[in-house]
């Protein structure tokens, strides 16, 4: 039984960020578009809660990836790009007819094939030696959380269109600032950066510690002050700020670091052919191809002598 709760803790808290994941999409059909995008936020403190979880009870385990992917997905994939789409498709905004709309609508769509496509890829090359240090491509957890906090931010300042009701009781780090309902018109144009930068081969290093005290003293501080705000649902305007510097600095990193900048991805195909029964069997497929049965036959009988 211990065994099984050190398994099971890491998953339970993964639970809780798809939870949020949900909970964001309700909102989102409720037309409570603040809420929503605060869920996402609180499902991106949790996405890197259970990773940790996991390390600190040694309950890592291959259903705790997979799962933690399909928790991503709709996190930071189907969530943020329902809401996005519902709340500028209101009356009032710059994007609900016309080209605008359709512009809208291949954006999102883009995004969401973007963070199916970067999940996937991390799934089956993140044990690659070259993704020790680094990912390929932002993730998904950096690049929804920014953009959400971006969201927060042009609604806090001025920006919603939709005449919504809302009290903003912490502080304003830009005091005086008032922003256009019409910057939304930049959105679409957003949403495709980011979908690119997630598909793409940039390199972002895996945050964790620095050799300088210093550089790691202040990563950890800023982490903390993330959780914080996000907690506390406040100053998103500085989530933004802290995620794009970070997502900048990275990209600038992968491009002149004399060790990882040679580097390429893993491909994403197999290099050559692999024989019927070795290949990767679909979730659809309920039995396999008669030539093959011999060949599987034998890897059971491999299997069960090794057990």
């Amino acid at each position: 039984m211990p065994r099984f709760l050190r398994y099971l803790l890491p998953n339970l808290v993964t639970m809780a960020s798809l939870t949020f994941g949900m909970l964001s999409i309700l909102s989102t059909l409720a037309g409570q578009y603040v809420d929503a995008a605060w869920f996402i936020i609180f499902s991106v403190l949790t996405d890197k809660l259970d990773g940790f979880v996991a390390r600190l009870v040694k309950g890592t385990s291959e259903f705790g990836v997979q799962l933690d992917s399909f928790a991503d997905f709709l996190n930071f994939g189907i969530a943020p790009a329902a809401m996005w789409y519902s709340y500028l498709g209101l009356a009032g905004s710059p994007l609900a007819d016309g080209t605008g709309h359709w512009l809208l609508a291949i954006a999102c769509a883009l995004w969401v094939l973007a963070v199916t496509f970067r999940l996937a890829r991390y799934n089956i090359v993140g044990d690659d030696p070259r993704c020790k240090r680094i990912f390929f491509g932002v993730p998904t957890t950096l690049m929804g959380g920014l953009l959400c906090a971006l969201f927060l931010a042009l609604q806090k300042y001025g920006a919603d269109f939709a005449g919504v009701p809302q009290t903003w009781n912490d502080p304003y780090l830009l005091p005086g600032v008032s922003i256009s309902s019409k910057v939304w018109i930049i959105w679409p144009g957003l949403l495709a950066l980011g979908a690119f930068l997630m598909a793409s081969a940039v390199k972002i290093p895996k945050l964790g510690l620095s050799r300088s005290k210093m550089l790691s003293a202040f990563i950890l501080g800023n982490v903390f002050l993330g959780y914080v705000a996000g907690a506390l649902r406040v100053i998103p305007e500085l989530l933004w700020f802290d995620a794009t510097i970070w997502t900048m600095v990275a990209i600038v990193w992968g491009m002149v670091n004399h060790d990882v900048r040679p580097l390429r991805p893993p491909p994403i195909f197999p290099v050559a052919d692999l024989p019927a029964h070795k290949r990767p069997q679909r979730p659809e497929e309920d039995h396999l191809p008669e030539e093959d049965e011999e060949h599987h036959a034998a890897d059971e009988q491999a299997l069960r002598r090794q057990t």
